[in-house]
This record gives structure tokens, C-alpha cells and sequence, in this order.
């Protein structure tokens, strides 16, 4: 009982005899000192006289008080929780023990309390101690040469008789790595829309994020997601190890590709896209082929000269415009004259003849009106839309007028002319449509105001097919240019992007765009710091960090000599190494496949857990020694006095003799 709970055997003795006195009635209060005394002289004659079995005897006592309750800590649970529950359990059976020792009261509360507080000191250091030693080996593991390579064979020998896998230096390469990968994957944000910051970062939410940008037709890497990650893909990919080119050829790879996937996004997006140059061509020629029918029907019709028609011949817009279209009709190897056009000899058209004008010659002068205003006005460089001014705007009133009144008595030229308009107004929106990079988005909205709604899909479509253009003809121009921010660039602002999607009739069909283009930008950044070559001081400063993490190297205090040539010495073994653990973090952070990506945050997760487990361990082992301890320290008291010797009383039974050792013996031992 003693050495299962030091200090209160004397006192369990002492109550057995007390019992027996309060049987027998005897004073009970001398014969609970009485037992005290004996169990004491007892203990301090069986230690003199069988160390060995003493010994042995404390030992399974101190094995025995090991099953002794300690409490539960939760998993999980922090260094910090971890030496309070030390400290409280060495506090608690230091005090208990100490309790145990003592004559009054006041002793055992005294003696309880100094047992205690050096129970906690004990209790509180147990754990931080092994996972000093825990990190202390896994430091040499990666610095000391041969170490891990003795370690990994001496354990093996074990697990060779159990018929269990050998460690191997690629499995312990592969651990630091998911250590670290487990550590960066909760680091940050999501980097989504934009460069704007996402949820914060773990290993579900950046799988959930590799699977969306898949989806969207991106394909997306672990290393594109956090700028952690994008910082450890980067430093995987430095050297000439298989790892460092396997993240390299990777994101050469996928880079070769970007301009191709831009355009894609764009169609699978915005909808389908068209030459535009060849669209005009065939949208011109439909509209002549279908209106060339009602034209001739229309010139086939007499015409009536009314006094509005008349009013509008005499205006200079009218007047300026006969002799270009006289130069109309004959380069159209037409007649002019027999339309009514008859030229005289001072260049001016004869004003009798034009009484005769037919409808066909009115509508030549019609077309020459609005060439006319066209000239006259201004054109807008960025839109090419014309910017009227006052000439422009009644040239254009008057051709407007004219042709307002032919349609009123001729039918068939009503339906000619508002066809063919219907049909060049796509043709125009189309090629407006095309200058949409170099638009603002009131612009555009501008423009949206003025084209007919019915033409504002054939702008859409000039739209994004240009787009798609850009894309493919920027990237082939610059190889290693950002497609992706290109493009995001010609979508311009929110006004611009909103303007955009009212005319395509899809508003979020812009917002999908952007966000497979932010997809793809953040994959062209990690391309860029993969195969940058500047040792920036931030690089530098990623690379020591990740290099101190993975291969640690010795404290720069230690200025003995042997500290230093060890360190050169596990200088190139700490790099070998370095190339292992880079080949196992390239390997997960360029998975392309969501699936396999969540297979490696499985393994990753497991190891975690037996990373736990082992912690939880070695804190169990912890709480052991400091309740082992605690049990055992020896509260001295309060004058010094220790146990001298076993006397013996006149009836024969032993009893222990206690006094100051420096006052009954000297230096040598030797009784005084």
C-alpha cells in the first residue's frame, strides 16, 4: 500500500490497530500512533535488510499506482490544455502524498502543499518534455547524417518479424510532405471573382473549389486556389528532380492551352460566334437578293410628283445631291436619263427633265441624300458611329422625307425599303457589335438605344464572336501573355459588363465568363511564379521557411566546431531529402482529377490522425510519470529530520529513530 500510495501505509496500519483497540477497549488514539511507529520501524528494517526486494517492491508499487485515475483531456486539445492537465494531476497526488506525512495537522497540510506545487512543476513539464524529444528526433531524422537511415533499419527489424511493410526513406519524404500540406491547406482564402477573397481555406472547401472550376471547364490545380498553396506549388517547383519538372511540364501544358479555352468560354457562355467579315458579305447579298423583287415592282409603278415632293426639290439637299446620283446611275452602267436625269452642258441637271423623274431616279437622288449626310457628319473613332451636326441632320430629314412620300403612293417601294433597312440594321449591329473592346459601357448603352431591338442580338453576336478572336489572336501573338486578364479587360467595368448582357438578352452570361476567366488568371499566376527566375527576397524568404520546415537546419548559435561541420556534412543529405518531400507536394497540388485530389486529402487526413493518436500517446505517457512522480516525492519536515535507525522497545517491538542527519553523523556516515 505504501508504494502504491506513498506516506499512508504508517497511517492504514495505524487505523488497523486502532480498530482493534476500539474492539478490545484499548485507547484507541495510542494505539493508531503505536501502529504508525511499528509499520514505520517495520519498513525502514525490511528496507536495511532486503534492498533488493525493496526495491522491487516499490517498483510494482509504482507500477500499480500507474492505473490510478488522471482524467480526460479532449481531442484534440492544445499544448497549452495539455500541461494544465499535467500540472492538476502532479498537483492532486503530489498534495495527496504529501498529506500522508506528518504528525498534526499542520504538518500534513503543510507537507501536502509543498508535495503539490512540486508535483505540478513535475506535472506541468511531463508533456512538453516527450514532445521536446518527439521533435527533437524528427530534427535529427532530417539533418543527421544516417540517423533516419539507423533509426528506419532498427525499427524495422520488428516489423519484419511481424511480417509488417518496412519504412522506407520515399514513405518518410512522403509524410514530412503531407504534414506540411496538411498545415498549408488551412491557410487563407478561397481566391475567387475577380482576386477577391472566398470562404476560408481547408481541405473540404478547397476540394469543393477544384470540382467547381472542373465543372466550368478549367483545369484547375490544388495550387491555383490559396496563395499558400500557390507559394508551396512554386517552391515544389524549383530544382531538376522529377517532382520540380513534373509541376513545371504541368503548367506548360495547361498554358499552352489558354487562348484555346478562353475562346471556348466564351461560346460555352455567350453562345456561338460567327466570321464577321463573311457574315456582312452573306447578310448583304440575302438582303439585295430578297428586296431586288419589290424594286423592280417599284420602278415599275408611275410617279406622282406632289407638292411636298416638290418642296423638298427645291432644298439644297436635294439639289446637291443630282449630280452624284447621276454619276450613280452610270457607274452603274445605268441610264440616267431615262430615269429623268439629263445633264447639261455647264454640269448641272436640267430642272425641266427632272418633271419626268421616275421613281427609280427619285430613289438614285434618295440614296446620293444620304451619302450626303453621312459625309457631312462626324465619325465617332472608338463606336464608328456618325456624330451629326446641323447640316447632317436636315440632309438626312429631307432624304427621310422624300422617302417617306415615295413609300405613300408606292407600295411595293414601302416594302422594299423597310425590308432592306430591317436587314442592314442586323448587318450594322453586327459590325458595331465587333468594336466592342474598344467601347465604354455607356457606349454601348448608347448604342443599345439607337440600333433597333431587333438587331440587338445580331450586336451581340459581333460581340463575343470578337471576343473569341481576340482571344485566339493575342494568345498566338503572346505566348506567354495573360489571355484571360486580356479578355476580362475588353469587358470592361460593371456599366460595361451590364450593357453587355441587356444585349445579348443574358445577364449572367458576363458573370459566368468572368468567373471562368478569374479561374483561369489564377492558374496563369501560378504559372508565372513557377517559371520566374527572379530571387525575389519574398521568394527567398518562402523558400528558407519551407526548406527550415521540411530539412531544418542546425541554430546559427552554436558556434562549436563539431555544430558546424555537421551541418555541412547534412547539407546535401537535407537537399536529397528536400527533392523527396517536393515530389509528393507536386504530386498533389498539380491532381487535376477532383476525385484523386480527394484521395491525397484522405491520406493526408489519416496521417493526421495517427499524428494524433501518437501525441494523445505520449500525453498519456505523460500524465503517467508525473502521477508516478508526484506519488514519490519525499516531503521533508519542516526541521530536516529524516529516519536514523529502527530502535526497539522494552516489550520488543522495533520503532523508528528520526533526528537531523548532520547532527548524528559525520561527513564520513560514521555514528557520532
Amino acid at each position: 500500500m505504501d508504494n502504491v500510495l506513498p506516506n499512508w501505509g504508517d497511517e492504514l496500519a495505524g487505523g488497523l490497530d486502532a480498530a482493534a483497540a476500539l474492539v478490545t477497549g484499548k485507547p484507541v488514539g495510542e494505539a493508531f500512533k503505536q501502529g504508525q511507529a511499528d509499520f514505520k520501524a517495520h519498513q525502514a528494517q525490511y528496507d536495511d535488510e532486503h534492498p533488493n526486494l525493496a526495491w522491487t517492491s516499490t517498483l510494482g508499487g509504482i507500477g500499480a499506482s500507474l492505473l490510478l485515475p488522471g482524467g480526460a483531456l479532449a481531442k484534440g486539445a492544445g499544448m497549452g490544455a495539455k500541461i494544465a492537465q499535467g500540472a492538476k494531476i502532479g498537483a492532486i497526488y503530489g498534495g495527496l502524498s504529501g498529506a500522508g506525512e506528518g504528525d498534526s495537522v499542520a504538518d500534513r497540510v503543510d507537507s501536502a502543499i509543498q508535495s503539490a506545487v512540486a508535483g505540478a512543476a513535475l506535472g506541468g513539464l511531463a508533456t512538453p518534455a516527450l514532445e521536446g524529444a518527439a521533435l527533437a528526433h524528427r530534427w535529427a531524422r532530417g539533418k543527421l547524417p544516417g540517423y533516419d537511415g539507423a533509426t528506419r533499419r532498427l525499427a524495422n527489424v520488428p516489423r519484419a518479424v511481424l511480417r509488417k511493410s518496412k519504412l522506407t526513406k520515399e514513405a518518410r519524404a512522403r509524410e514530412v510532405a503531407d504534414r506540411t500540406l496538411s498545415q498549408r491547406l488551412g491557410e487563407g482564402n478561397i481566391v475567387t471573382g475577380m482576386g477577391q477573397n472566398g470562404p476560408a481555406a481547408s481541405p473540404e472547401t478547397i476540394a469543393a473549389e477544384l470540382e467547381r472550376r472542373q465543372a466550368m471547364g478549367v483545369p484547375a490545380m490544388p495550387g491555383d486556389i490559396t496563395e499558400s498553396l500557390r507559394n508551396t506549388t512554386s517552391w515544389a517547383s524549383r530544382g531538376m528532380g522529377p517532382g520540380q519538372r513534373l509541376v513545371r511540364s504541368a503548367l506548360d501544358a495547361r498554358k499552352a492551352q489558354e487562348a484555346a479555352r478562353v475562346r471556348q468560354h466564351v461560346i460555352d457562355t455567350m453562345g456561338s460566334v460567327t466570321d464577321p467579315l463573311a457574315q456582312i458579305e452573306r447578310q448583304t447579298a440575302a438582303a439585295k437578293a430578297r428586296v431586288a423583287p419589290l424594286y423592280r415592282e417599284a420602278y415599275a409603278q408611275p410617279m406622282v410628283i406632289t407638292p411636298e415632293i416638290e418642296a423638298i426639290m427645291a432644298t439644297p439637299a436635294f439639289k446637291d445631291a443630282l449630280p452624284q446620283a447621276y454619276r450613280n446611275i452610270g457607274n452603274a452602267i445605268g441610264d440616267p436619263e431615262a430615269m429623268g436625269l439629263r445633264m447639261r452642258q455647264d454640269g448641272t441637271i436640267d430642272p425641266e427633265a427632272m418633271q419626268s423623274l421616275s421613281t427609280e431616279g427619285f430613289d438614285q437622288v434618295i440614296r446620293a441624300m444620304r451619302d450626303n449626310g453621312r459625309a457631312a457628319a462626324g465619325i465617332n473613332p472608338r463606336t464608328g458611329q456618325p456624330v451629326h451636326n446641323t447640316n447632317s441632320v436636315h440632309i438626312n430629314a429631307r432624304a427621310g422625307d422624300l422617302r417617306d412620300q415615295l413609300a405613300a403612293q408606292n407600295e411595293a417601294y414601302g416594302d422594299a425599303i423597310r425590308l432592306y433597312a430591317d436587314d442592314m440594321a442586323q448587318r450594322d449591329a453586327l459590325e458595331a457589335g465587333g468594336r466592342v473592346a474598344g467601347l465604354s459601357g455607356h457606349e454601348v448603352n448608347e448604342m443599345a438605344r439607337s440600333i433597333p431591338e431587333t438587331a440587338h442580338e445580331s450586336w451581340a453576336l459581333g460581340a463575343r464572336s470578337a471576343l473569341a478572336d481576340e482571344a485566339t489572336d493575342w494568345g498566338a501573338q503572346h505566348q506567354t501573355g495573360n489571355v484571360s486578364a486580356r479578355i476580362r479587360g475588353a469587358l470592361g467595368d460593371q456599366t460595361k459588363q451590364d450593357a453587355i448582357g441587356r444585349m445579348g438578352g443574358n445577364s449572367g452570361a458576363v458573370r459566368q465568363l468572368l468567373d471562368r476567366l478569374e479561374a483561369e488568371h489564377q492558374g496563369n499566376i501560378l504559372w508565372s511564379e513557377a517559371q520566374g527566375n527572379s530571387a525575389t527576397a519574398g521568394r527567398q524568404a518562402l523558400d528558407a521557411d519551407l526548406n527550415e520546415q521540411i530539412a531544418p537546419t542546425l541554430p546559427t548559435g552554436w558556434k562549436a566546431m563539431a555544430g558546424r561541420a555537421l551541418a555541412k556534412v547534412g547539407e546535401k543529405a537535407g537537399g536529397e531529402f528536400r527533392n523527396g518531400v517536393k515530389d509528393r507536394t507536386a504530386q498533389v497540388l498539380t491532381e487535376q482529377d477532383p476525385k484523386a485530389f480527394r484521395g491525397h486529402l484522405d491520406d493526408i487526413a489519416g496521417l493526421a490522425e495517427r499524428d494524433a493518436q501518437q501525441a494523445a500517446y505520449r500525453h498519456r505517457n505523460a500524465t503517467l510519470l508525473a502521477k508516478a512522480a508526484a506519488l514519490n516525492i519525499e516531503p521533508a519536515t519542516e526541521d530536516g529530520q529524516v529516519l536514523l535507525g529502527v530502535g526497539e522497545n522494552p516489550g520488543g517491538r522495533g520503532y523508528g529513530m528520526y533526528g537531523r542527519y548532520e547532527d548524528n553523523f559525520d561527513a564520513e556516515g560514521n555514528p557520532l
